[in-house]
């Protein structure tokens, strides 16, 4: 990891350099900032702690996170900060200063304790989502609940990195959830002429990622002693199509829904390749992708990926507008909202629409997808 130093220096581009350190990083202890303080920051600025674990690879580029609650409690004590993100992740973020006298071991355990009991929630018992036009659909919310799938962020200042050491063995007790967990120094640094001016640097000390594994369930079924093994593959960031992803196959992903949904796997399974036809001739502008319970299309815009029509697992054909509308893609909405009917019935301002999977629907869902080609000049 990088060191940062005592003095941040002002330098002007022309000329001849001449650095001078106007600001000095002082703890908050000599400035009498309280943890409150720092909460306070990140839940007006929840970049102050996301920005780094984006820029080592633990959220996704396109991923937005938005202040959720301040002191919320789930069981296991007030959580100083939860956020959400555009896709449904669920972050819990816990703010320790330097001159705090809590161990190192106490405070992950701590941040892993509120995961535990906010994933043992019922989504009912979760807060309203914000009023915010980049929140997710509860429905991916609900899933990342299921399956665990947190950014759990220590944040302080003079933080202690050994404390990554102990949570490895900490997360690796629970092998079935997607957690992530982040430790952030947020480096405070003072100008002596002006003592209500502060300059915050945040620093990633270090990251711990849950590995998953193959998790085998044994099922017991009849009268009779009948044993039916089912092996649930939890698969590796290197077989995602992203860090929201779980299934490594269509295969994979169809087998999840004819568990749900018997007897439109073969509609499903067209669909989804016409999908991946469209994402492969618009020469960039769709990708396709899957997720923990759905195999989705794409929009690539400006460097992120937007969500648009997802088949899920329950047997459900969405059209989404809620992650177009967060990135100011009205034209795109509205284009899409003309193409919609007969398959869908969408108003502009909707979040969100779903057809459920029947045969009798297969020629209006397709005559969807080919109009919707056509927006994005697929195969022209």
């Amino acid at each position: 990891m990088k060191s940062i130093g005592e003095n941040l220096y002002s330098l002007a581009r022309s000329g001849k350099p001449a650095p001078s350190a106007p600001y000095r990083r002082v703890s908050a202890k000599a400035l009498g900032l309280q943890e409150s303080w720092f909460r306070d920051a990140i839940f007006a600025e929840p970049e102050l702690v996301v920005g780094p674990c984006r820029s080592a690879g633990r959220v996704d580029v396109d991923e937005q996170w938005i202040p959720w609650r301040i002191e919320v409690n789930f069981g296991s004590g007030p959580i100083d900060v939860l956020l959400v993100s555009s896709h449904g992740r669920i972050g819990i973020v816990e703010t320790k200063l330097s001159y705090n006298p809590q161990r190192r071991r106490e405070v992950v355990a701590q941040v892993l304790d509120y995961a535990l009991s906010l994933q043992e929630c019922d989504f009912d018992d979760l807060p309203d989502l914000p009023d915010h036009p980049g929140a997710p659909l509860a429905e991916d919310l609900a899933e990342c609940l299921r399956s665990g799938r947190f950014l759990l962020i220590i944040a302080g200042d003079a933080l202690d990195p050994r404390a990554l050491r102990l949570s490895q063995s900490m997360l690796a007790r629970h092998l079935t959830s997607e957690w992530d967990l982040a430790m952030v120094d947020l480096n405070v640094y003072s100008r002596g002429d002006d003592e209500d001016g502060l300059l915050v640097v945040p620093e990633l000390l270090g990251t711990v990622q849950s590995e998953t594994r193959q998790v085998v369930r044994v099922l017991v079924e009849g009268e009779s002693v009948k044993a039916r093994v089912v092996v649930d593959k939890i698969v590796h960031d290197e077989e995602r199509v992203s860090r929201t992803g779980s299934f490594s196959s269509v295969d994979q992903f169809l087998e999840s829904l004819q568990e749900r949904t018997p007897g439109q796997v073969e509609l499903a399974r067209r669909i989804v390749g016409r999908m991946q036809e469209m994402a492969g001739t618009s020469r960039g502008k769709l990708v396709f992708g899957m997720r923990a319970a759905s195999a989705s299309l794409y929009y690539a815009h400006d460097g992120g990926l937007r969500r648009f029509i997802s088949l899920r697992t329950d047997g459900n054909l969405k059209l989404v507008l809620a992650y177009l509308r967060g990135a100011g893609l009205e034209r795109t909405i509205d284009q899409l909202v003309g193409v919609a009917p007969p398959a869908f019935s969408i108003h502009r301002d909707d979040r969100a629409a779903g057809l459920r999977l029947r045969s009798d629907a297969e020629p209006k869902i397709f005559a969807f997808l080919d109009r919707v080609g056509s927006i994005f000049g697929v195969g022209a």
